[in-house]
């Protein structure tokens, strides 16, 4: 470009019966440089939404009743037994590339939400962000797990955090499924971002809300166990790590 200039330049001083192409005109101009392009162009989110379709459309392709499946059992309870009776796991193959899905997208929704407020790593780039929050999500999960576990075990109710834990899956693997789509159009559609990140976070809440639900009906309801021990095992859970969670991130970025 400021080759092109330079000759235009030359051209018109050796050449003064040259007329410029938009001689006289009524705009004018605004800066007296060139005005260089310095958004940054990223490629990345276009692949991890593309691997998260790809890995959808596998199970799509090879196993498509089990996937459907699993995905009813978020809203089906009697479907969610069904399949735990069918010794569905976390290690089972449409469980882990479920869940991957779900890492993914839940860590893209977060990143989305740190663009638009800018609260957490701002310094860094938006990739070291997005990996950030992917070891968030899966800390996060693999704690609550390992805590879910050892809870059972000691408390001896193994059978019923077994049952949750089954459940927490299944309900996460289903809002990955649906965040991919929603996220997809985030990226892509030139409509305002807020108008389609707020109701993705929605799922997410509706989401928690249908895992306490349900492990309130195990527990409370189908075991027997009582309200006080109920709600120390939610706190120790779900919500006491949900709080130390949000206040490492506010004290150390």
């Amino acid at each position: 470009m400021i080759i092109g200039l330079a000759l235009h330049t030359n051209l018109i001083k050796n050449n003064p019966a040259y007329e410029p192409l938009f001689h006289d005109h009524l705009l004018k101009p605004i800066h007296d440089t060139a005005i260089f392009n310095t958004l940054e162009h990223l490629y990345w989110p276009s692949f991890v939404l593309f691997l998260s379709l790809c890995l959808l459309v596998l199970l799509k392709a090879t196993s498509p009743q089990k996937t459907f499946r699993v995905l009813n059992a978020a809203y089906s309870l009697q479907v969610a037994k069904q399949i735990e009776r069918e010794d569905y796991g976390p290690l089972k193959r449409v469980s882990v590339i479920l869940s991957i899905v779900f890492v993914l997208m839940a860590a893209f929704l977060f990143y989305k939400l740190n663009v638009l407020f800018g609260s957490v790593l701002n310094k860094n780039g938006s990739l070291f962000q997005y990996l950030f929050f992917v070891l968030v999500v899966v800390l996060t999960y693999s704690v609550k797990l390992i805590m879910a576990s050892v809870v059972g075990f000691v408390t001896q109710t193994t059978n019923i955090f077994s049952e949750y834990i089954n459940n927490t899956l299944i309900i996460n693997q289903s809002i990955g499924v649906i965040l991919l789509p929603v996220m997809i159009i985030v990226e892509v559609s030139p409509v305002n971002q807020k108008w389609f990140v707020f109701p993705a976070i929605l799922f997410l809440v509706l989401g928690y809300v249908l895992r306490l639900y349900r492990g309130f009906l195990f527990a409370g309801i189908e075991r027997g166990v009582g309200l006080l021990q109920l709600f120390v095992y939610l706190c120790a859970l779900e919500i006491l790590p949900l709080l130390v969670l949000i206040k490492f991130l506010v004290v150390n970025f």
